[in-house]
């Protein structure tokens, strides 16, 4: 991230954008006994925009945010911290993906060590996903609970036995969480288009489907259950 940074090619704005949100930690009793406990959770789109597809507005919005309006969720599962990237260029952002392992970008290393928990949301192609979203990562517990929801919204997933896709790298961004792990999930290119009516980066976000949400829902019930 350093060297794409360092590039002047890459203009923020014009080549690749950033959004983030950490939320207010506080604590403002006078004579309270016991700390408040932080207890922050991150969602992560490392490759968002038009790199990976579809990635940043399943981030947004399993963080609480509806993609298009930012509108704040009803469902009562709370709301979490948030690091997109996202590529903007009309074609070829896959210049601008740096490997999680590789992932040295200063804000978003501070949010993921900040948080106890951690989403990173992936694309790989159909082959690799063969059908299924492949979980990863060093988060364990987190991944299975992310099993059983999808499992129980009759989502396809499996724990992936692919070396490129399992985010076991201690490395991996997203595994610097205060516990030392994530949840990575990988959808195939076929599945991520398939939750939008428009599959473009102006208009992905104004045309997400049930399938979208049902995906979503998952998500946020298994970040509510750690």
């Amino acid at each position: 991230m350093t060297a794409l940074y360092d590039d002047p090619n890459n203009v923020e704005g014009m080549a690749y954008g950033k959004r983030w949100l950490r939320h207010e930690w506080r604590q403002l009793v006078e004579e309270q006994v016991t700390d408040n406990t932080e207890t922050q959770k991150i969602i992560m789109a490392l490759h968002g925009g038009g790199i990976e597809t579809g990635t940043s507005e399943i981030a947004l919005a399993t963080a609480g945010y509806h993609p298009a309006t930012l509108a704040t969720a009803v469902d009562g599962l709370g709301f979490h911290d948030l690091w997109l990237f996202e590529g903007l260029l009309p074609s070829s952002n896959g210049d601008l993906h740096v490997t999680a392992s590789h992932y040295d970008e200063p804000i978003a290393t501070k949010l993921a060590e900040n948080a106890q928990r951690c989403i990173s949301l992936h694309g790989c192609t159909d082959t690799q996903a063969n059908g299924r979203i492949q979980l990863g990562g060093l988060d364990d517990e987190l991944r299975d609970i992310v099993l059983e929801e999808l499992d129980a919204a009759g989502i396809p997933a499996e724990v992936t036995s692919n070396p490129m896709l399992d985010g076991s790298l201690p490395s991996n961004i997203a595994n610097k969480t205060r516990i030392g792990g994530c949840a990575q999930l990988e959808m195939g290119t076929s599945y991520r288009r398939s939750l939008f009516g428009i599959n473009t980066r102006r208009q992905r976000k104004n045309t997400t489907n049930a399938q979208f949400w049902l995906l979503v829902d998952a998500l946020r019930k298994s970040m509510s259950r750690v």
